[in-house]
């Protein structure tokens, strides 16, 4: 035992001797010295110490988003688009918004809505609504009939009416001031309970995102990654002060379910919208007759521009508004009525905004020198007049064919009305310098071809196309200026 204790006491001397000898002999340039100094006087150098919270739940938000849903819920409503004679609705088609029906025969497809105005102007999506033979609106426990007030299918947006008053329209911001990293709420009302909500950022403007929009039509937007699933579309996007700043309208997913972003449409150009169908029942639509596109490096490089500033006229259409305000192909438009364009979407942002007859200031540089133009915007015939619902045409129902020589263009409702037709293609120009089509004497401008090769025709494009790449015997149906019909026939060669 005495042993033992004797071994203990040598090791635990020896460990001690050891440690005093390593400490002398070591290098002092090896160790890690902790300097202590004097702390700043304050008050002497005029310095207040920061001053940190404790954590507390909720801390890092940046906000409190209570008020802005307090204040947007009450104006979101859901949507019931009612069909007949359509396919039977699985479950999950139901949960998610989509189109379906019960054993009666009748389909019901959902969405959500907004309240535009306290006289029972509603806002939504044109797929929510599109197809419907009845549309029900339900508010607060009460049920309403609405009627379609009017569509804009390329920006999705659809405007209902219905018959109440004092209702709590939303508040609508301006969706220009909306910046990227803003906070947003999502607000919709999916299932007729009450009013969902989420919360996100903006984390996209216009085409900033082009790389993950897939096949998304709308390239005016605002990217937002709050959760945004089928049956809050037509509902609202926020601010956090509660006020509209875009129309929920879609999101980009393979499964069809939240996938970490979605889409809504700018509260600026719904409200233009809106007003369009409300007074004309279609959106006056403004063109500036000039073909725009993204300056990117290789754009700039094949251009020999010296930055990738600004937008770039690409072609101009003869005698429509840019030709006429001297516009060329090649110039580089940076500024519109004092607002700097970065990008083609935010060029189509302010001529979206405008009529036909609205002027605008163009300021552009052609070979690196500064210019300025007045141009007067047009509608999709190349004149300053408003259309209404009879005489309406979108762009693309427009066609040009350059080796036609040819403009094609479809039928008005009131030229169908007309003629009682719901077939044909107007050859609106014919170019008599240039081009195959000055070679038929007989087709004059301003008739009508109904049908080739005995194959009725009503898209401008198609028709184009089908004849550029025909070659034999070829007829045509043609409708004079008169309302006559007749038969023309040439033969095409190789």
């Amino acid at each position: 035992m005495k042993n033992k204790i004797a071994i203990v006491l040598i090791a635990f001397s020896s460990g001690l001797i050891g440690a005093f000898t390593y400490e002398k002999l070591s290098d002092n340039s090896d160790k890690t010295e902790i300097i202590t100094e004097n702390p700043i006087s304050f008050e002497k150098a005029n310095y207040e110490p920061a001053k940190v919270d404790t954590y507390s739940p909720g801390a890092a938000l940046p906000t409190d988003f209570r008020l802005a849903a307090d204040r947007s819920v009450s104006s979101v409503v859901y949507i019931k688009n009612i069909q007949r004679s359509r396919r039977s609705m699985s479950f999950m088609e139901y949960i998610y918004g989509g189109r379906g029906g019960s054993e009666n025969g009748v389909a019901i497809g959902s969405g959500s809505g907004v309240i535009y105005s306290k006289d029972g102007y509603i806002i939504t999506n044109n797929h929510v609504i599109e197809g419907a033979d009845a549309i029900e609106v339900q508010h607060e426990k009460r049920s309403y009939q609405a009627k379609l007030v009017g569509t804009d299918p390329k920006m999705d947006i659809a405007v209902l009416k219905i018959e109440a008053d004092n209702l709590p329209a939303i508040d609508i911001a301006k969706s220009k001031d909306v910046r990227v990293g803003d906070w947003v709420l999502a607000v919709g009302n999916p299932f007729n309970l009450t009013s969902t909500v989420t919360a996100g950022i903006v984390s996209a403007i216009g085409s900033e995102a082009n790389s993950i929009r897939e096949n998304f039509p709308i390239e005016l937007y605002i990217q937002t990654d709050a959760a945004i699933n089928p049956g809050n579309s037509g509902g609202a996007l926020v601010n956090t002060n509660g006020e509209l700043v875009g129309i929920n309208t879609s999101i980009i997913s393979r499964t069809g379910s939240y996938a970490g972003y979605g889409f809504a449409v700018p509260s600026d150009l719904v409200s233009k919208i809106v007003e369009d169908l409300k007074k004309y029942k279609v959106v006056q639509k403004a063109y500036t007759g000039a073909e725009i596109i993204e300056i990117d490096e290789d754009v700039a490089k094949e251009e020999r521009l010296r930055s990738l500033e600004g937008v770039l006229v690409q072609s101009i259409r003869r005698n429509g508004a840019a030709d006429k305000a001297g516009l060329e192909s090649g110039d580089v438009i940076k500024k519109i009525s004092g607002k700097t364009i970065k990008t083609k979407s935010g060029f189509d942002e302010v001529v979206n905004s405008m009529s036909p007859g609205d002027e605008i200031n163009i300021e552009y540089q052609r070979n690196n020198r500064s210019y300025e133009a007045k141009l007067t915007l047009e509608n999709v015939y190349g004149s300053t007049a408003l259309l209404d619902r009879d005489n309406f045409l979108d762009k693309e129902d427009i066609y040009f064919s350059s080796f036609l020589g040819a403009e094609f263009r479809r039928l008005t409702e009131k030229e169908k009305k007309g003629l009682r037709t719901n077939y044909g293609v107007k050859v609106s120009k014919i170019d008599k310098d240039r081009g195959f089509f000055r070679k038929l004497d007989d087709i004059e401008e301003g008739e009508i071809i109904v049908a080739v090769n005995r194959r009725s025709v009503d898209n401008p494009e198609a028709l184009a196309d089908y004849i550029e790449q025909y070659y034999g015997k070829i007829y045509f149906q043609v409708i004079d200026k008169r309302g006559r019909l007749r038969t023309e026939t040439y033969r095409f060669g190789r």
